[in-house]
Parts: C-alpha cells; structure tokens; sequence
C-alpha cells in the first residue's frame, strides 16, 4: 500500500513537472544566477563547499530542466526533486545534503525570499547512519569467496580490497588514479574532495590488483572511466555499489558493503591495531583528527576498559578497596 501511495505521488509530480516545462519560464534562468553565485563565492569558501553546492544544483537541474526559471521554483517543485531522489535511491542523508546545500547557495544569491521557503516541507535534517566499517573476519570472508575470474563482480571485490589496502582511499580517486601518479614504488595524489595530498606505499597485495587490471593502452590504473568526465564517473560509481550490495549476499556479510565501507574499515582496522589517530589523519588526508573520529567513533572497542582496568590494577597493586 506504501508503495502505490509513493508511486502515485511521484507520478502527480512527475506530470506537475511537465506542465511546468509548457509553461513560459518566469524570471531570469536560475542556472545563470547561481553560476554567477558560485564564482563570487570561489575565493571565500572552501573546495569541499563549493562540490556540495555543484553537486546539489547539478542534480536539481537534472529533475527540473536546465531552463528552470527562478520563478518556476515552488514547493511543489523541491517536493517533487526529493520524491525523485528517493526513486533514484538516493539515501535520505544524502538528499538532506542536497536539500541544505542548495538552500544555502538561493540565500546567498539574489533571490526572492519565497524560493528558499520552498524548502520548509522538505528533509533537511540528520539520520544516524548505521555503522559502516566492517569487521576483520568479514574483510576475510570477501577476500577468500570465490567470483568467476574476469567478471564485473570480481572486479568490485578487488576494487573494494584496494581501496582498504590503500589506507582506506576514496572509489573516486581510485578512479581517476593515473600511472604517472605512481612514483618509485609510491602512489601520489591530492584526494578529490579536499585536495589534501596523500602518498601510499604500494605494498604486494596492492601491487598484484594494479597487475591484474592495469591495460597497456590507458592513461588510468584500473579501468573505471575513458573520458574522466563526472557523468561518467557517477554511472561507474552507482555501478560499483549494485555489484558489493551484490557481493555481501554472495559472501554472506553481515552488513551490506557500499563504496564508503571501505575507508571507514581500514580506519577502524588502524585503529584498532593501536595505530596512532595522528597517523590515521593523515593518512585519510584529514586535516584535523575531529574529522577522523567520525570514521572510527563507533567501533566496538574495549582499549577503554583494559586501559581503566590495567591503570586500576597499577593504582591498586598493593592493597584492594
């Protein structure tokens, strides 16, 4: 019943949204404003700020049309954008993200005050995410489970031990990773989201996956993208993440994996191992180590309890209260 009341909805916005593209645009271009927005803000605000509000106009002018007018925005019409999300399996965090980072850049442009209201009914809150490192046993499990050699899923599960290897880097920059960015046995890149530079060892494990996969005829390690453009990226990435939710039904994992597991598990690993947090950021290319607690805060982890119960020990050794 849920599912032909949100099927239902989606179809009234959708046909709204044809209606709306018959109708004379009111108002200057909403692409030309925040464009110009956008440039304004390149010298105050970070990268990573500046991806989010890219990111979120991208894929609201992939619903609405790239000849939305600022007149055309309503609320019927960022209702309709998160409807189409959910359709699209976007993860409510992630709309949230969109929702916020596109408010943001309306209220920094030079727009009626009525088009960021149009976000009132709309998710722009926090859900708490599950835990998303996995365990050793199940990083073993995916490691020894047997996938026919050559297949696209195969190819997922070395992409995904890769990155694990790698000190927990980013699918997107084991996309875009060129052969001339291996140095003297050293893989060395600036992590696309923050341009933080990083520098791996490149230990046997990781050695033998870029033999495996390396083709003669290609500027990029490992064969995810041609042309290196972002659509191409984003259909690559949503690809990968179908084949691990895949892969942890095959290996029977107890959670299901996705292209963020990775990083998280090798700093939740790191950790665990009684490597230094100082270390941990900087391999996560991190620049302060609040930003890498959000990776390893929730792990199950009793160095707490044998630190309390060996300081009690020491404090106690000659008498017992």
């Amino acid at each position: 019943m849920i599912r032909v009341v949100f099927n239902f909805s989606i179809r009234i916005y959708h046909e709204g949204q044809k209606k709306e593209k018959k109708r004379k645009h009111r108002g200057p271009k909403f692409l030309d404003i925040v464009d110009n927005t956008i440039k304004t803000l390149l010298a105050t605000r970070g990268k990573s700020t500046i991806d989010n509000y890219r990111t979120a106009i991208a894929s609201f002018v992939r619903y609405a049309g790239s000849n939305v007018s600022v007149g055309d925005i309503s609320k019927q019409m960022v209702e309709g954008w998160q409807l189409w999300l959910k359709e699209q399996g976007v993860k409510l965090n992630t709309i949230s993200c969109y929702m916020r980072s596109l408010r943001s850049i309306i209220n920094l442009s030079d727009m009626p005050s009525i088009v960021s209201n149009a976000f009132n009914t709309v998710f722009t809150g926090n859900l708490k995410t599950d835990k998303r490192s996995m365990s050793t046993s199940d990083l073993q499990k995916l490691r020894t489970i047997q996938l026919p050699k050559g297949s696209s899923l195969c190819f997922a599960r070395d992409l995904f031990l890769f990155c694990v290897y790698a000190l927990g880097m980013p699918f997107v920059d084991v996309a875009f990773l060129r052969k001339k960015q291996i140095v003297n046995g050293y893989i060395e890149y600036q992590r696309h989201k923050t341009r933080q530079p990083i520098r791996v060892k490149i230990e046997p494990q990781m050695q033998r996956i870029i033999k495996r996969y390396s083709l003669p005829d290609s500027a990029y390690v490992f064969p995810v993208l041609t042309t290196g453009s972002m659509k191409e990226y984003e259909t690559a990435r949503n690809r990968y993440n179908r084949h691990l939710r895949q892969i942890s039904k095959i290996a029977g994992l107890r959670r299901s994996l996705t292209s963020y597991v990775a990083r998280h598990s090798w700093a939740s690993m790191a950790y665990s191992n009684n490597v230094d947090l100082a270390v941990i950021s900087k391999a996560l290319g991190h620049s302060n180590t609040e930003t890498t607690m959000v990776y390893i805060r929730e792990i199950d982890d009793n160095r707490i309890d044998m630190a309390n119960h060996k300081l009690l020990g020491t404090i106690t050794k000659a008498t017992y209260h």
